[in-house]
């Protein structure tokens, strides 16, 4: 069915959150028979998607049915969280070991022999419990749930089924907009990893939530889906830095191996903010979220 800004919102919810759930079961049939990395990660994505799905047209549903399929999906995501971690883990430090000399070296091979232990413990889990979420019952539930929205039952702070779906589109992306605005003045600050590590979530979540509603933002879609993208993916990066450095305080590397590896992350996080205030002077999320309430 075309979804467009004149669709009820009861009938635009069941329609694109089938969309995400068709993706999301897809993904993970096709994960049972690779277990490529590029599949795992596709179903990670896959996953937070489909809950950013069902938090934007959670209006629509009663909240005890809409919150436990929340968390059956969000176990989803957090069985393919820890071998995503290994899998970038290992390569940074496999790709940071080329880079330096003989201890340093040998103290990171090392190291990243441990991440390809972890993954292969952490495949193992992922096979197992990807087959215990039985795909039909799952399905089952999923399809209950999102062909259920409360017509007539609307819950208390519910929104008004029968709008048409632009303008819950507005106050929608709205809100994660505002979610993203209250973070950046603190997160421009090189120190303030905390505020960065929040806002690359909070893009994410706005990301997403304007990939949903993509039909209705006509052809400025691409320019700005791509600028959130950018600034996701370097925030993403410099957290995994973040990450990457407190494996390597934690490890008891000796000084003259943790010294210069600590030095060559700082490195690495130090061109990737610049990169940031670049984008923030470039594509500042005002102008992002003016051209989103200018195509809606």
């Amino acid at each position: 069915m075309l979804i467009e800004g004149t669709t009820p919102l009861w009938i635009a919810a069941r329609v694109l959150l089938h969309e995400r759930g068709d993706d999301l079961f897809r993904r993970r049939d096709k994960v049972l028979k690779t277990f490529d990395p590029d599949d795992i990660h596709d179903l990670r994505v896959a996953s937070r998607r489909l809950r950013e799905g069902l938090a934007l047209f959670a209006p629509c549903y009663l909240p005890e049915k809409i919150n436990r399929l929340v968390r059956k999906i969000r176990q989803v995501t957090r069985l393919l969280g820890d071998i995503r971690n290994a899998d970038e883990a290992l390569l940074f430090f496999t790709a940071l070991a080329d880079e330096f000399g003989n201890s340093c070296r040998s103290d990171l091979e090392g190291l990243a022999g441990k991440f390809q232990e972890n993954r292969k413990k952490g495949l193992k889990k992922l096979r197992n419990g990807l087959r215990e979420m039985a795909p039909a019952p799952l399905r089952d539930l999923y399809l209950r749930t999102i062909n259920s929205p409360s017509l007539f039952n609307p819950p208390a702070g519910g929104a008004d089924l029968f709008v048409p779906l632009s303008g819950f589109a507005k106050g929608a992306l709205a809100a994660r907009l505002a979610d993203v605005m209250k973070l950046v003045p603190a997160a421009r600050h090189a120190g303030e990893v905390e505020a960065q590590h929040l806002l690359r979530i909070a893009v994410k979540h706005f990301r997403y939530r304007m990939e949903i509603l993509a039909m209705l933002m006509g052809t400025d879609y691409e320019e700005l889906h791509a600028a959130l993208k950018s600034y996701q993916e370097v925030l993403g990066k410099m957290h995994d830095l973040d990450v990457f450095a407190g494996i390597v305080r934690k490890e008891g590397f000796p000084a003259e191996t943790e010294k210069p590896v600590l030095d060559a992350i700082a490195l690495r996080r130090a061109k990737l903010f610049k990169d940031f205030t670049v984008m923030l002077e470039a594509a500042p999320f005002e102008a992002i979220g003016q051209r989103v309430r200018h195509a809606l």
